[in-house]
């Protein structure tokens, strides 16, 4: 000890002992001591609570790349650059009403359309024929009604047209059938590429 420290404690007055006050002192420093080991536990537990809600909220929202500009996670997705730098995008999903989420037939349906490769389709023959149908487009009073559409509206559309087909088909390979009740279908979401 140093000398102020000396000093210091020679000029304190004396205290003198309360009887029963060392049991008392004793009883609060195990409680103290029992809170402490509480609370070291808790704050623990919350550490790990908050590492993996933060951790498993991030693994959640990084998902499967197929987020969309309109805040679900489609079953595929495909975008067209364009020369502005922006790009049309389209998202693919399959829905369901009155099954489970993991019911066969939507496993099935969801896992064919996200196994189909958006960009290494060959689209020409389905394109050709919708601008055939659109330039053939016919009225009420059955004149002719020509409809335009831009080369990336007609992409998104064969597109929807494939993916459909495949679908139904991969569906039918699988020996699912179909009834009111017990069916998935195709949501298709696209940006505007006029």
């Amino acid at each position: 000890m140093n000398d102020l420290d000396t000093r210091i404690r020679a000029a304190a007055p004396d205290v003198p002992d309360v009887p029963g006050l060392a049991g008392h002192r004793a009883r609060i420093l195990q409680e103290a001591r029992g809170r402490r080991g509480r609370r070291l536990r808790i704050w623990a537990a919350s550490a790990v609570a908050s590492i993996l809600l933060i951790g498993g909220g991030s693994m959640a929202v990084a998902g499967t790349g197929n987020e969309t500009p309109w805040g679900w996670i489609a079953d595929n997705v495909f975008s067209i650059g364009r020369p502005d730098g922006s790009a049309c995008f389209q998202g693919i999903r399959v829905m369901w009403e009155g099954l489970a989420a993991d019911d066969p037939i939507v496993l099935d349906a969801r896992a064919i359309v996200a196994d189909i490769d958006l960009e290494a389709l060959d689209t020409a023959a389905v394109e050709a024929q919708i601008l055939a149908d659109h330039v053939a487009a016919m009225n009420d009073p059955n004149e002719p009604a020509p409809r335009e559409m831009s080369p990336d509206e007609v992409k998104q559309s064969a597109i929807s047209s494939i993916v459909a087909e495949r679908l139904f088909a991969g569906l039918l390979e699988r020996g699912h059938e179909m009834w009111p009740g017990h069916e998935v279908r195709l949501s298709s979401d696209t940006t505007e590429c006029r």
